[in-house]
């Protein structure tokens, strides 16, 4: 029996034409035998079977993201009181920065933690589900149970921090006018997160938050460095080397993670790596198509990077702020890599009108 070209190992750059060849024999020879030939009735009554099969509800999923939700909130209210709300004042920092300094690093400071732990459970966790795809697969059965206990307590934490996310969009962060956006984006990252954990694909799940949560530690990161740039109502020269800085690594980390390693690795694991594993599988069409969908929004997502980075470094011009529709349109300093990153929050949303300032 032949087997694709990263079945046993999966090196740290996988040749993207070997994928792509694994992609169109392995992968389209599967996916063509999973469409709902017979009707999508019955394709949906056989999905629904499954997850009766598949599904391990019990009340660890209901109460302990609950019980992360409160501690999570009760935490950043001490914070916020004692530290975050005060250093926008001792750094005397302007408006936009003293409103916004304390979301930005308390989603920062989480954020990092969340990778941190996913990274920690990738490289030195039960397997090396890193390098080795397979072992995303290879014990799984429906009502498996979870044997690794970071996988565990990670998802349980990561639950009750969309909870809180959800909940301090509406009650707890500045306003924002895409608000429904970001409610939308909340529950749907809690449905999957649920989803992944009772139908017990958490391996799969845990690596795709490995290359998915830097992403929002870099723009995190890059929003509070770019909220220093104006201290005491002067521009500091050296926040803007660390925000160029910023930018490089933030603009680095999406090809890596989101552009390359997210096919070459998740998808490929998703998609032909598990069916040598477990043919037959459940949810091979919703799972794959879904992260189909996730990596074309990425690559559009890209379009604005390099869109930011030809304004900054060919143009010279200033940076207008797409995401921010709340933003302050002041002068400020043109082809500043501090208006770049200030741009890229939420970056992508295609619906939400630039802002122009009038011709002088």
């Amino acid at each position: 029996m032949s087997y694709p070209a990263y079945y046993n190992y999966s090196p740290v750059f996988p040749n993207p034409l070997l994928c792509l060849a694994d992609f169109a024999t392995y992968g389209a020879t599967e996916f063509n035998a999973r469409l709902p030939r017979n009707g999508l009735g019955v394709w949906l009554a056989e999905t629904v079977h499954w997850m009766r099969i598949t599904f391990c509800l019990d009340w660890e999923i209901v109460l302990v993201p609950l019980i992360f939700f409160a501690g999570i909130t009760a935490a950043r209210v001490v914070l916020n009181k004692l530290l975050f709300h005060r250093i926008p004042i001792w750094c005397k920092l302007d408006e936009e920065g003293t409103t916004k300094f304390p979301d930005s690093v308390w989603k920062m400071i989480v954020y990092a933690i969340t990778w941190v732990w996913a990274t920690y459970l990738v490289f030195f966790g039960e397997e090396q589900y890193f390098f080795n795809l397979k072992s995303h697969w290879d014990k799984w059965y429906p009502g498996a149970p979870i044997t690794s206990a970071g996988i565990y307590w990670l998802y349980m934490f990561e639950l009750g921090w969309y909870y809180h996310q959800a909940f301090s969009t509406i009650y707890m962060d500045a306003f924002r006018k895409d608000i429904a956006l970001m409610m939308v984006h909340h529950f749907i990252t809690i449905a999957l997160l649920f989803f992944s954990f009772v139908i017990r694909f958490e391996k799969i799940g845990l690596f795709i938050l490995f290359l998915q949560d830097i992403g929002d530690v870099a723009i995190e990161l890059s929003k509070t460095v770019v909220y220093f740039k104006t201290r005491g109502g002067g521009h500091c020269r050296k926040t803007e080397i660390v925000a160029n800085i910023c930018f490089a690594l933030f603009t680095l980390q999406h090809v890596i993670f989101r552009l390359y390693w997210f096919p070459t690795k998740a998808i490929y694991s998703t998609m032909v790596v598990c069916i040598t594993c477990y043919p037959g599988g459940p949810y091979y069409l919703p799972f794959n198509i879904g992260l189909w969908i996730l990596y074309a929004m990425q690559v559009y997502w890209f379009k604005f990077i390099l869109r930011l980075l030809f304004k900054l470094l060919v143009l010279h011009q200033e940076i207008e702020d797409a995401r921010e529709l709340d933003e302050d349109e002041d002068a400020r300093s043109p082809g500043s890599s501090s208006e770049a990153l200030s741009s890229i929050d939420n970056l992508g949303d295609p619906i939400k009108p630039r802002h122009r300032r009038p011709k002088e």
